[in-house]
């Protein structure tokens, strides 16, 4: 059996969706040992074994005890650790990328000010800070990148042409989205409820807001939260009548509540990577409640469309798409979309890069 060492940001964390999934089946595979920098701010229990280190000493003594076959490192500022283990043990690596990795790297609306403060800070702050810091140094990206261990990195598609500016392209592979489709599928009756997702506080001169989109749907609706220190819901201004927020539910019990809703509306900001492909809308899809998003790009678009879902341009519209719900034949495209994306097919995507369970 192999023995994997993955580096996680802050494991187990109920926000990181895609790690988590990994994780949870790599298991059933390999003997995994997760390590993380950080503990996390939102945690939840998890069997598997983890531990964190507060320096490249500790990082390594847990490492060369577990001994490790391969290591995957999970989100780009994690990087430098994943190299140190794999030069010092003489053994592959990986990393894979996620959204936050791309505004790292390209920083876009910050001004002009504070992208020479990151630059200045990247020459003289060691990797340690830096990533406490979720930063990055491109000249230390560049040994990782130039290492012999180095095998490749994963990124959602709509970024492999920006990240091929630091990573050779034939190093770069898709990352892709992946849920236990078994755990999800049901093609029993829905209920007629409506599920929301998204950031949905909005923060103007100290005070929180529930998003404005929220106003446009007359139906009831539902939001699951995720737990966010500091945050209280009785202080939000703006809320909806028909808006009720529910207690954090483990990703493994949404299952049964997914069949209580038609819809899953998607909330974005109209920056085109606001949203990355989200895990919620395969599991929502493989459910049997239909997706409605904002359109945000092709991939992500065609994301939601190719599951039977509805995109839209403004809020006012989410409500004329809720009428027309539900709507058997696309409910089947979602089955057959969300099939695709079962995690089972994590053992070829690790083949890519040479990594064989």
């Amino acid at each position: 059996m192999k023995r994997i060492l993955i580096i996680g940001r802050a494991f187990p964390h109920v926000a990181h969706g895609y790690i988590n999934n990994d994780i949870e089946y790599l298991t059933q595979q390999a003997d995994v040992l997760v390590l993380s920098p950080n503990q996390p701010m939102a945690p939840w229990y998890s069997p598997v074994r983890c531990n964190y280190f507060r320096n490249k000493d500790q990082l390594l003594a847990q490492a060369r005890q577990f001994k490790p076959d391969f290591i995957i490192s999970w989100l780009l500022p994690n990087h430098h650790w994943a190299r140190d283990v794999a030069d010092a043990l003489k053994i592959p690596f990986i990393l894979k990328l996620h959204t936050p990795d791309y505004y790292r790297l390209y920083p876009g609306n910050r001004s002009i000010k504070k992208r020479i403060k990151e630059m200045l800070a990247s020459c003289i702050l060691s990797d340690r800070k830096l990533s406490d810091g979720y930063r990055i140094s491109k000249r230390s990206l560049r040994r990782t990148i130039s290492s012999k261990y180095f095998k490749g990195a994963f990124c959602i598609p709509a970024f492999k042409t920006s990240f091929s500016k630091y990573i050779p392209a034939n190093k770069l592979f898709d990352l892709t989205p992946r849920i236990f489709f078994d755990r999800f599928h049901d093609e029993h009756d829905n209920g007629r409820m409506i599920l929301v997702l998204g950031s949905l506080i909005k923060r103007r001169e100290g005070v929180s807001f529930i998003d404005d989109a929220l106003k446009e749907i007359s139906e009831p609706i539902d939001w699951y939260t995720i737990p966010t220190p500091g945050l209280i819901l009785d202080d939000i201004q703006g809320v909806p009548e028909n808006f009720s927020a529910k207690k954090y539910v483990p990703n493994k019990d949404m299952a049964t509540l997914y069949k209580q809703y038609k819809a899953l509306i998607v909330i974005a900001d109209k920056t085109q990577f606001s949203r990355g492909l989200p895990l919620s809308v395969l599991e929502a899809q493989a459910s049997g409640v239909c997706v409605i998003a904002p359109s945000l790009r092709p991939d992500f678009d065609e994301f939601v469309i190719n599951g039977g879902g509805y995109l839209y341009n403004d809020a006012s519209e989410i409500q004329a798409i809720l009428n027309l719900l539900p709507n058997d034949e696309r409910r089947n495209m979602g089955f057959k979309h969300a099939k695709k994306f079962d995690i089972k097919g994590l053992v070829e995507e690790l083949s890519f890069a040479g990594l064989n369970l």
